[in-house]
């Protein structure tokens, strides 16, 4: 027995040694600790090995407190080893204290009994030796093993690995949680691998990406799964994992962000934008079904938004979005397009002129109780070519519903080729106006005006034309509205009022007394300072501003009624004349003729309808020049057409007469021929 345990403490001592060189070249707080450990190890196999080859007298009491002393210092640098381990692993070590503390007993009962061998350094030896092994060889993987458990186990994504052959060995929290608890979850994991698998008919690619739904509790939560193959430097098969990440709802805010962007905000169905995208989408994957593309206007939205209130407005756009969404059917789609327009898609078979008039009667009743009428108006254009621009569509439908709009009875318009061949030649007058301006294509005519008295040419009211080589005279009526509405009518008007300032002159110049009316309308006032350009005009061609009548409307004088009126008195101050044509055609104010110095009246030409059979026409004739005679006025006629009108006017006491019974509005050049030369010669008409 003496001789095994002299070879144990020699053998003890060589590993202490051996261990202790292995952990000096180590710089980490757990190996400094390991190797004080072997350290005192080291000294106890040496003081007991000495201790053999001493004699018996060495078991004093001396010795017994150097063992002792050993001992306990040996315990005491396994504990603080012990204690430089991680927490979450340092229980698994405890057990190497309790070895230490029986070796310690052990001894000290057998040094009582004078047995001269020590059982603690052997046991010394396999705690080192233990730990040796765990340090280098197996601690590390552990804590490694140990952390990435706990952070598999906090993260939110799930986790399932599988070994080489395929079979699941982990699942972190959230994997459990989709695939179920103990043993199931590691059989259901297998078989949604396998799944993965069977989807390709060759091998198994080493990562795939996909999403897939599962159904948690009673929710289905939607995944993006990520499924890679671990290989080592050789391509040979290591382990795979699945890694699943919860986009439930990330995938719902980008539906939310999606309705948003697609949606009309009020009333919950497509915008413009998507209407005309989806819309065409679908007219192109049913290449043949017939469609319908409808237009829907509510008349006088305006209005009732400003009569009625924000409010009120706005629950009448969203009952129209639900009466015009409310009946579906296949490749139905609806859309409000702008304000109060709103756009439908449907299929011609589908169409029901009768749920119109249920809608048109619905929306009334919203405002029933205002006692206002609401007329939505439809416009239809029936689709021919499936790949035209939906929004030339709408455009289509809404040209329809123009043809219509503020009539009272008709609700409904389909569109046809004359109507788009209007459009088209609308447009085209819009955009060919400034280059045709710049041209010169833009010419005065004069429509001469005669004194009822003398039947001689007074003068004449400037009207434009457009003379367009190739087609010759346009029509007022063909491009004066188009140019109003498109704000473009102050233009020609600034072109005509300087060809006529520029005529004035060159009649000055030959001593002719003649005047000429200029025409002003609405937007001149807007787009210029009408009193700086007239008397810019005047001054710059060195006219008298009597001779340049300035013929303005009812309609206009009652629009800033306070600021025209201005303007109006102050031309007058200069030296204008002032003319209100068409008397009795508009709001006929007599506040407008007490409250600004009128020079001329003219009456409007429809009074002369039907005079000769209808008295009431003729007395208000009469009773208009008679007032205007009161007033100081002179009063011209338009629309003279006949001998007998003309004859009539006269006893009437009208002063001038101008229509076509005299003359049509003639060119500048015939004017001249026909009356200012023929005027110089004899003074008649």
């Amino acid at each position: 027995m003496r001789k095994v345990f002299i070879v144990g403490n020699f053998l003890t001592l060589f590993l202490a040694a051996a261990y202790m060189v292995f952990s000096a070249r180590k710089k980490s707080e757990k190996f400094k600790n390991f190797f004080a450990l072997c350290a005192m190890v080291f000294l106890c196999a040496l003081f007991q090995t000495l201790n053999f080859f001493a004699s018996g007298k060495a078991f004093g009491i001396i010795s017994r407190c150097l063992y002792l002393a050993l001992d306990v210092c040996t315990v005491a640098f396994i504990a603080a080893f012990i204690a430089s381990i991680p927490k979450f692993n340092r229980m698994k070590y405890c057990l190497l204290g309790f070895f230490a503390l029986s070796a310690i007993a052990l001894s000290a009962i057998l040094r009582r009994t004078n047995f001269t061998c020590n059982f603690s350094s052997p046991i010394y030896l396999l705690i080192i030796s233990y730990i040796f092994y765990t340090i280098f060889f197996k601690l590390d993987r552990l804590i490694l093993n140990s952390m990435l458990t706990l952070a598999n186990e906090k993260i939110s994504y799930a986790v399932v690995c599988f070994d080489e052959k395929g079979k699941c060995f982990y699942l972190n929290r959230s994997a459990r949680a989709i695939f179920g608890h103990e043993k199931f979850a590691y059989v259901s994991a297998e078989g949604y691998k396998d799944k993965l698998k069977r989807r390709y008919s060759k091998d198994m690619p080493d990562f795939i990406k996909l999403s897939q739904s599962f159904e948690i509790g009673e929710e289905e939560h939607k995944y993006e799964t990520e499924y890679r193959i671990i290989r080592d430097k050789k391509n040979r098969k290591i382990c795979s994992y699945l890694k699943l990440t919860d986009i439930t709802k990330e995938i719902a805010l980008i539906e939310q962000e999606r309705f948003r962007t697609e949606h009309d905000a009020l009333t919950g169905i497509y915008n413009r934008n998507t209407f005309f995208k989806y819309a065409a989408e679908i007219l192109q994957k049913n290449m043949r079904t017939q469609f319908l593309l409808i237009a829907t206007d509510i008349m006088d939205f305006k209005i009732i938004n400003s009569v009625f209130g924000e409010n009120t407005s706005n629950e009448l756009l969203k009952l129209s979005a639900r009466l015009i969404s409310s009946k579906k059917s296949p490749n139905k789609i609806c859309g409000r397009i702008s304000g109060d327009k709103f756009a439908v898609l449907v299929e011609k078979d589908f169409f029901d002129m009768k749920e119109v008039q249920k809608n048109n009667d619905l929306l009334q009743e919203t405002v029933k109780k205002f006692n206002f009428i609401v007329k939505n108006y439809i416009g239809i254009y029936e689709v021919s070519d499936h790949f035209e621009n939906v929004k030339t569509m709408f455009d289509k439908a809404m040209l329809a519903i123009k043809e219509i709009y503020g009539d009272l009875e008709k609700k409904v318009a389909f569109y046809d080729t004359p109507l788009m061949e209007k459009m088209l030649s609308d447009r085209q007058t819009i955009t060919q106006f400034e280059s045709s301006l710049a041209k010169g294509e833009f010419t005065m005519f004069l429509h001469p005006q005669v004194d009822a008295a003398t039947s001689r040419i007074m003068g004449a009211e400037a009207l434009a034309r457009w003379i367009k080589p190739g087609k010759g005279v346009i029509a007022p009526s063909q491009f004066i509205p188009l140019l109003e509405k498109a704000g473009l009518i102050h233009k020609l008007d600034q072109y005509i009022w300087e060809l006529a300032a520029k005529k004035l002159a060159e009649w000055k110049a030959s001593n002719n007394e003649m005047y000429i009316s200029i025409n002003i309308s609405v937007k001149d006032f807007y787009y210029g300072d009408v009193y700086k350009i007239l008397t810019g005009l005047v001054e710059k061609y060195g006219i008298s501003p009597q001779k340049l009548n300035i013929e303005i409307t009812e309609t206009v004088l009652m629009q800033n009624i306070d600021i025209h009126r201005n303007i109006l008195q102050k031309l007058h101050d200069y030296g204008f004349t002032i003319e209100m044509d068409d008397f009795g055609s508009g709001y006929s104010s007599l506040n407008t003729l007490k409250n600004l110095e009128m020079n001329i009246l003219k009456i409007d030409m429809d009074f002369l309808k039907d005079w000769d059979r209808n008295k009431k026409n003729r007395n208000i004739i009469a009773s208009i020049i008679s007032m205007s005679k009161a007033l100081g006025m002179t009063v011209v006629s338009e629309g003279v057409e006949t001998k007998e009108q003309a004859e009539f006017l006269k006893e009437s006491g009208c002063d001038i007469f101008q229509g076509f019974y005299f003359s049509k509005p003639i060119p500048v050049d015939d004017f001249k021929e026909l009356y200012v030369n023929r005027s110089a010669r004899n003074g008649q008409y």
